[in-house]
């Protein structure tokens, strides 16, 4: 009973938001590119590969009779999603187009938890996998993340399921099972590129298993040739005439997908966290983002977890070592020289094993103390995650509230508030920096006007901005704004001000500040 309860309060909580929530940054990019692999077999679309979790996602989408633009030969992501945008808004599909997207996105999550749970279980006991599917089914991350269309959770769900087959096969040792890890390998890849580092973690765990290094050898090449049928399999099934172009042994768009990534994701960006601004990538940004993140009761679980993992037998131990911890620092090592801190989406599949780490807390159950212990964090964990609606994204832990001083991107403010903001700014005239995808900017906002590029001397009255904007995107051009407080925000995300006099052009702190004392 326990188990239906919170799937159907995550079910409610996350349909809820999937519904009130605007596109986000990416959103339109996905749904697009997904659609055309669907409706037009066009699989290069989008350059961020692989397409297979995208078309999944935008199956849901069909229903809505989507209007979808022919995709040119010059088109790219960017702007074949703005006109893509564009057409739904016309035809007035664009929010059911959204939502029906989110769909898949909202199973996944609701999959991850079955994993975890079946993980947990797996080393610790069917109590300690309720706990930590709990804990992952409850946390305002998964929460604010699990609702939206992205490439991050299927990760997460292909993650789990590799770490879910490599125990079978290591409690089994049967050909059978070590087809299930190839297959299981070969989706991760199929979902995101850096399912190329599960393969190779998982090949290597699987060669030094075997009682011989024949029979390693020979089993670590069987994983890497289901991995690679299974990943050519995820491209014809959505063109078949990918089987004519290939190139070093891969589909061709995936092996272009791995150059765009190369090189896009080698250019620094900016980065924003506790009033620190930067350009390029610092290492720490990801484990404290995370704990920003993390509700404080979750996060004591996880830490308590490691300390337990102790009293789970030697055995057992050693399983979870392999397809919990190691993947989590083989997955977290390139992000952090990665040069574009944008948000702690990154971290999904991590946070899930985490989660699985913390299943031996169940094991302070006998003591009396213990129980009492439990009982309150997993109330608090389920407290936070009730808290955070309907502004899950925005969420951080109580110690870095409110979050838009201290995140920004996707972290906090994807562009999910462009619908609270345009019913805030009916019979206003205002001034508008808006965050959000390609094709929306404060033009869609009524009676607005964009703020960058206005000399603060010509500003009066009613003023919007996103936080990711004022504190990394526009950081510089919106700098003399952080020196007011907002005198409220919507979601969370978007900050509100009012000017009776024109404010002066000095740069504000680094750190915005809170919103003004009533």
């Amino acid at each position: 009973m326990a188990a239906v309860l919170l799937v159907l309060g995550f079910t409610a909580a996350a349909g809820t938001q999937a519904w009130r929530d605007s596109a986000t940054f990416d959103e339109p990019v996905y749904l697009s590119a997904g659609t055309a692999a669907l409706l037009q077999h066009d699989v290069t679309l989008n350059p961020e590969h692989p397409p297979l979790f995208k078309a999944i996602a935008a199956l849901s989408v069909l229903f809505t009779h989507p209007a979808s633009p022919a995709v040119a030969r010059t088109a790219d992501e960017w702007t074949y999603s703005a006109s893509f945008l564009r057409a739904q808004v016309a035809a007035g599909t664009w929010h059911r187009v959204v939502f029906a997207g989110r769909l898949v996105p909202i199973g996944e999550a609701l999959l991850c938890a079955w994993l975890i749970f079946l993980l947990g279980r797996r080393f610790v006991g069917a109590s300690a996998g309720l706990l930590a599917a709990t804990l992952w089914l409850s946390a305002p991350l998964v929460i604010g993340l699990g609702h939206l269309d992205g490439v991050d959770l299927p990760f997460a769900v292909t993650t789990l399921a590799t770490a879910l087959a490599l125990v079978h096969w290591l409690g089994n040792r049967t050909r059978r099972h070590l087809i299930v890890v190839g297959l299981a390998v070969g989706t991760a890849v199929a979902s995101q590129l850096t399912g190329l580092l599960l393969v190779a973690f998982v090949s290597v765990w699987v060669l030094r298993s075997e009682r011989t290094w024949r029979r390693g050898i020979g089993s670590a090449t069987l994983v890497i040739v289901l991995a690679w049928l299974t990943l050519w399999c995820s491209y014809l099934v959505l063109n078949p005439a990918q089987s004519l172009h290939a190139e070093w042994a891969l589909p061709t768009p995936f092996v272009t997908g791995i150059r765009f990534l190369s090189t896009n994701d080698s250019l620094s960006g900016v980065g924003y966290l506790l009033g620190h601004f930067w350009t390029g990538g610092r290492w720490w940004y990801w484990p404290i983002s995370l704990l920003i993140k993390t509700a404080i009761p979750t996060f004591i679980a996880i830490v308590a977890g490691a300390v337990l993992w102790r009293r789970v037998p030697k055995d057992r131990r050693a399983g979870a070592l392999g397809v919990v911890l190691l993947p989590i620092v083989v997955l977290t090592l390139p992000l952090l020289a990665d040069p574009r801190d944008i948000g702690v989406r990154y971290l999904l599949p991590q946070f899930a094993l985490l989660t699985v780490a913390a299943a031996p807390v169940v094991l302070v159950c006998r003591a009396r103390i213990g129980r009492a212990f439990l009982a309150t964090g997993v109330a608090g964990a389920l407290g936070a995650g009730a808290l955070s609606i309907p502004h899950s994204l925005s969420y951080s832990s109580a110690p870095f509230s409110p979050a838009y001083r201290n995140l920004s991107d996707s972290s906090v403010d994807w562009g999910q508030d462009l619908g609270l903001l345009q019913s805030w700014a009916v019979g206003k005239t205002s001034y508008v920096s808006y965050f959000g995808p390609r094709g929306t900017s404060a033009a869609d906002v009524p009676g607005a006007s964009e703020l960058v590029g206005v000399p603060p001397a010509q500003v009066t009255g009613w003023v919007a901005v996103s936080a990711t904007n004022l504190n990394s995107n526009a950081r510089a051009s919106l700098g003399w704004l952080r020196k007011y407080c907002p005198i409220q925000t919507l979601g969370g995300t978007i900050l509100i001000y009012h000017f009776s006099a024109p404010p002066t052009n000095d740069p504000g702190p680094a750190l915005p500040p809170g919103v003004c004392a009533q």
